[in-house]
């Protein structure tokens, strides 16, 4: 019954996910302003906005006006519920899982927008910025580890924006990224997790760009999510690392 609760929760974060990765990075109201159709502008009521199964009900249309209404909604909502149980398995209901939870959260907002628009917007970084130093602060970590990764995170995403500007006469990362490596960096808390960061993100990265230029056939395809993921599983599964960091001692081992 809990785990239940917790994935019926989590639809409903996914709910606010889907309406905050569209509006945030058009610079639209996320609280004042009441959930509409985007194609009639009709106010949607409450039968409308229930998790998944308004969806299916309507059957992937507004009932106002017919206009088609994107399968990403119940998806973002699926993966939401699927994040939150998975980390209520892991952690039990504590303050951890409850900042993990806002967290991936966080994240999740990020990947859409990301996705959709190719921006990561401003709000996002300003949110994970003092929940991710509550969460070390939370478990003890030494704020000088955080800080230096922090400044490490953003002085090499400085040099990976501005650097290929200079190599290539075009920048290869986005301002956005660069913003997030040192949120990320500020998470991750431990120098030692930031080579495996990258490497992880640079390996998704690689990967969901062939997917991306095969998909949509753009040369430029967005890096926030490879981060946004590579991030998350390293900061709720730390194990991660360590399992990096031996498999590579045994492979320079021989």
């Amino acid at each position: 019954m809990t785990l239940a609760l917790v994935f019926l929760i989590g639809l409903c974060f996914g709910s606010f996910v889907t309406m905050a990765s569209h509006r945030l990075p058009r610079d639209l109201e996320i609280v004042k302003t009441r959930s509409h159709c985007t194609s009639c502008k009709a106010t949607l009521g409450a039968r409308d906005l229930f998790p998944v199964l308004s969806w299916v009900a309507g059957g992937g249309k507004c009932r106002r006006c017919g206009a088609r209404v994107s399968f990403r909604y119940p998806l973002t909502e699926l993966v939401c519920g699927t994040l939150f149980a998975g980390l209520y398995l892991s952690y039990g209901i504590t303050i951890q899982s409850g900042l993990l939870m806002l967290f991936g959260a966080a994240l999740l907002t990020m990947i859409v927008a990301d996705l959709e628009t190719g921006l990561i917007p401003d709000e996002i970084h300003f949110f994970l910025l003092p929940l991710g130093i509550g969460y070390h602060w939370l478990l003890g970590c030494d704020p000088v580890d955080v800080a230096f990764c922090a400044a490490l995170s953003l002085g090499l995403g400085l040099l990976l924006h501005y650097g290929y500007f200079w190599l290539k006469g075009r920048h290869g990362l986005g301002l956005g990224d660069v913003k997030f490596l040192a949120v990320a960096g500020i998470w991750l808390a431990e120098p030692l997790q930031l080579p495996v960061f990258l490497f992880f993100s640079g390996a998704l990265g690689i990967a969901s760009g062939i997917f991306w230029r095969l998909l949509t056939r753009q040369p430029r395809f967005p890096f926030g999510p490879a981060l946004a993921m590579s991030l998350f599983a390293l900061v709720c599964y730390p194990a991660i690392s360590q399992w990096f960091w031996n498999a590579l001692y045994a492979v320079l081992k021989g």
